[in-house]
């Protein structure tokens, strides 16, 4: 896997992450995890939408999010290939070690240091900011257990459609 593909295989999934469509996708996958271990079901339901949304646009922002290429590819960017396309195992395989990653416990309290310690929670008003640091330490855990299980769901489709890998 080059440089080149990596970045490009990083920098695809990072948009695609952070989409609209990406984030109901990751909804999906963890909303039932989330609002189940609440007692208010209904607003759980109807927060998360909006909560994890904003998460998922920074913690899979291209520029440093989860699989920017900075991150996911530094290994690879670091050595010069001389491959021409990439494969689909490269694909997959570096995507599956990336997501089974978040299920770290160490990532998941870095995770939340970060966010927790930036400016993210004052988009949700000054009022709203502690509030929305407990979610981020209740929500992320939860949400990246599930992540961190999901890529039969995504990962060999997503590798042979939005990467083109031979």
């Amino acid at each position: 896997l080059s440089c080149e593909d990596c970045s490009m295989i990083g920098t695809t999934l990072s948009q695609q992450a952070s989409s609209e469509e990406g984030i109901a996708s990751e909804l999906e996958l963890i909303s039932d995890v989330i609002c189940g271990a609440v007692e208010d079901v209904a607003g759980c339901e109807e927060k998360l939408p909006s909560f994890w949304g904003a998460i998922a646009v920074a913690l899979f922002n291209a520029e440093d999010g989860w699989f920017a290429p900075a991150n996911l590819c530094s290994d690879v960017c670091a050595k010069k290939s001389l491959l021409w396309a990439p494969s689909c195992q490269d694909c997959s395989d570096r995507l599956y070690a990336s997501v089974s990653y978040m299920a770290d416990k160490e990532i998941q309290a870095q995770a939340i240091e970060s966010f927790v310690n930036s400016e993210f929670c004052t988009q949700f008003g000054e009022e709203n900011v502690e509030s929305c640091k407990g979610g981020l330490k209740f929500v992320l855990p939860l949400a990246m257990d599930v992540l961190a299980q999901s890529g039969d769901f995504w990962i060999t489709e997503f590798c042979a459609t939005n990467i083109g890998c031979m």
